[in-house]
């Protein structure tokens, strides 16, 4: 009988602490989502100076989250938004708008992906 209440307990232990990270890498996901909307209105817009200081703030709010997502994330995908973030941050410097918007849409792509991979479905977990 203590076995059993030990195995449920880690389960129910497990469980949570998935849905946890799951809520966690949601919100942040919809966060820096939001972020890099503002950052491609002032690009549309063309206003340079406003999408630089945007782009800043979703930066610094990254690196914020960036310890609890290199545990709960695969290493890879950090990487490819830290590589793309550094792509829109020259391209925003040089007023891209075509190649600004371009990785804007891959950034947030790769938030998107994220977001969807860590779901709590069968196609997930098989």
């Amino acid at each position: 009988m203590r076995t059993i209440i030990t195995i449920v307990t880690i389960v129910i232990i497990l469980c949570g602490g998935s849905f946890a990270s799951y809520q966690y890498i949601t919100t942040a996901t919809g966060t820096m989502g939001t972020l890099l909307e503002s950052v491609e209105n002032s690009i549309t817009v063309e206003k340079w100076e406003k999408a630089d200081e945007e782009l800043n703030i979703t930066q610094k709010k990254w690196e914020d989250n960036n310890m609890w997502w290199s545990i709960l994330l695969d290493h890879q995908a950090i990487d490819n938004i830290d590589i793309n973030l550094k792509r829109l941050e020259k391209h925003i410097g040089v007023q891209d708008i075509s190649e600004s918007l371009g990785e804007l849409t891959t950034l947030k792509l790769l938030f998107e992906q994220i977001s969807g991979a860590e779901m709590f479905t069968l196609e997930n977990i098989f």
